[in-house]
């Protein structure tokens, strides 16, 4: 349904948007996600609250959208799965994009897997070269739970018309570096031309997204979504957390 195909794809975009990573001890963060009442094409969607939850520790990362699906990302191996956990299925993928494309191309794969896999490459490039962010520092401050946070201004175009603009509240209250979570939250992009220029825009942001709320227009319409982290704490992860689940199968194919 293209609703859901928007709504998928302002998930990885809000995702580039975050940029934290603790470096020596596993990190639980916990996000919502929530998404006004809006109609589309004659369609009303209701209001959707969903969770994200983050885990990060040495050289590993998992990122857990709702119940359905979870990526983990093993950069010590350079490779990330993505899992299904309705299916109980996992794919895997190096974390250069490029590279997951030459290895599908080159392997005995079904011209239809391959079509699938230049298919997504050629409209994974379209839309980073096409995207264009800007972000604007302000002097505004406010006190978010237990952080000082600063105002960050948020405008984004997209190919094909789509825009948005956020106001994103980032603190520095919380001591972080940025390489393991942008490399979870962007394994499905990185290693493609115009990325590099993301980058570099939203290095001008200082400090850790708290809050952020966004307003895009998709197809004439206006769509609210508003993030903000509900928990953050130092935890010791559930066993095998970073481990493909017993019982599931491996498939062929290319990231959604």
């Amino acid at each position: 349904m293209r609703t859901d195909r928007i709504r998928q794809t302002a998930w990885v975009l809000a995702l580039i948007f975050i940029s934290v990573s603790f470096a020596n001890a596993d990190t639980y963060i916990k996000q919502t996600r929530r998404t006004d009442p809006f109609t589309m094409m004659g369609q009303a969607q209701p209001e959707k609250i969903e969770t994200i939850v983050t885990w990060l520790g040495k050289d590993r990362a998992r990122i857990d959208s709702g119940q359905e699906t979870s990526m983990i990302v093993l950069s010590n191996k350079k490779l990330a799965y993505m899992l299904n956990h309705k299916d109980h299925t996992y794919m895997e993928m190096p974390l250069n994009m490029q590279e997951a494309v030459t290895a599908m191309t080159s392997k005995e794969e079904s011209e239809e897997a391959k079509r699938a896999a230049m298919m997504y490459q050629n409209m994974a490039q379209s839309m980073m070269q096409g995207m264009s962010i800007k972000v604007t520092p302000t002097s505004q401050t406010q006190k978010i739970k237990n952080w000082t946070a600063r105002k960050y201004q948020i405008e984004m175009s997209m190919p094909m018309g789509g825009a948005s603009k956020s106001d994103a509240w980032a603190t520095e209250d919380i001591k972080v570096d940025s390489s393991l979570y942008w490399m979870a939250a962007n394994a499905n992009m990185s290693g493609q031309k115009g990325f590099e220029k993301v980058t570099q825009e939203m290095q001008k942001i200082k400090g850790f997204i708290v809050l952020k709320e966004t307003r895009s227009q998709a197809m004439g319409t206006e769509i609210k979504t508003t993030e903000e982290v509900v928990e953050l704490a130092e935890k010791n992860p559930p066993s095998g957390l970073f481990d493909i689940p017993k019982g599931y199968s491996k498939t062929e194919g290319f990231m959604p």
